[in-house]
Protein backbone atom coordinates (compact mmCIF):
# COMPACT_ATOMS: atom_id res chain seq x y z
CA UNK A 1 0.00 0.00 0.00
CA UNK A 2 2.91 2.52 0.98
CA UNK A 3 4.62 1.30 -2.55
CA UNK A 4 1.72 2.51 -4.69
CA UNK A 5 1.05 5.78 -2.59
CA UNK A 6 4.64 6.85 -2.72
CA UNK A 7 4.84 5.56 -6.61
CA UNK A 8 1.18 7.96 -7.37
CA UNK A 9 3.60 10.77 -5.53
CA UNK A 10 6.40 10.20 -7.68
CA UNK A 11 4.80 10.27 -10.48
CA UNK A 12 2.73 13.44 -9.84
CA UNK A 13 5.31 15.12 -8.86
CA UNK A 14 8.30 14.29 -11.43
CA UNK A 15 5.28 15.21 -13.41
CA UNK A 16 4.87 18.74 -12.67
CA UNK A 17 8.67 18.73 -12.23
CA UNK A 18 9.11 17.86 -15.99
CA UNK A 19 6.24 20.73 -17.36
CA UNK A 20 8.36 23.13 -14.75
CA UNK A 21 11.45 22.45 -16.41
CA UNK A 22 9.85 22.20 -20.01
CA UNK A 23 8.25 25.91 -19.18
CA UNK A 24 11.65 27.32 -18.18
CA UNK A 25 13.71 26.21 -21.11
CA UNK A 26 10.99 27.85 -23.52
CA UNK A 27 11.44 30.68 -21.87
CA UNK A 28 14.67 30.44 -22.30
CA UNK A 29 14.56 29.86 -25.44
CA UNK A 30 12.37 32.68 -26.46
CA UNK A 31 14.59 34.97 -24.56
CA UNK A 32 17.75 33.73 -26.43
CA UNK A 33 15.59 34.26 -29.52
CA UNK A 34 14.08 37.81 -28.48
CA UNK A 35 17.98 38.89 -27.99
CA UNK A 36 19.04 39.90 -31.70
CA UNK A 37 15.46 41.94 -32.13
CA UNK A 38 16.41 45.34 -31.91
CA UNK A 39 13.86 46.87 -29.71
CA UNK A 40 15.95 48.96 -26.78
CA UNK A 41 15.49 46.01 -24.59
CA UNK A 42 19.40 44.29 -25.62
CA UNK A 43 21.11 47.34 -25.28
CA UNK A 44 19.25 48.51 -21.73
CA UNK A 45 20.28 45.28 -20.49
CA UNK A 46 23.61 45.55 -21.82
CA UNK A 47 23.96 48.98 -20.05
CA UNK A 48 22.36 47.29 -16.84
CA UNK A 49 24.61 44.76 -16.72
CA UNK A 50 27.70 47.03 -17.23
CA UNK A 51 26.10 49.38 -14.58
CA UNK A 52 26.44 46.63 -11.84
CA UNK A 53 29.87 45.64 -13.11
CA UNK A 54 31.31 48.98 -12.49
CA UNK A 55 29.65 49.30 -9.00
CA UNK A 56 30.69 45.59 -8.44
CA UNK A 57 34.24 47.03 -9.03
CA UNK A 58 34.17 50.20 -7.39
CA UNK A 59 33.08 48.64 -4.33
CA UNK A 60 35.56 46.26 -4.66
CA UNK A 61 38.27 48.60 -4.97
CA UNK A 62 37.10 50.73 -2.16
CA UNK A 63 37.01 47.80 0.63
Amino acid sequence: MRDEMFGRMWVAHHDDFSSDVARGLAGLRDAFFRLPVWDGTTSQLIALVAAFLVTGLSFSATA
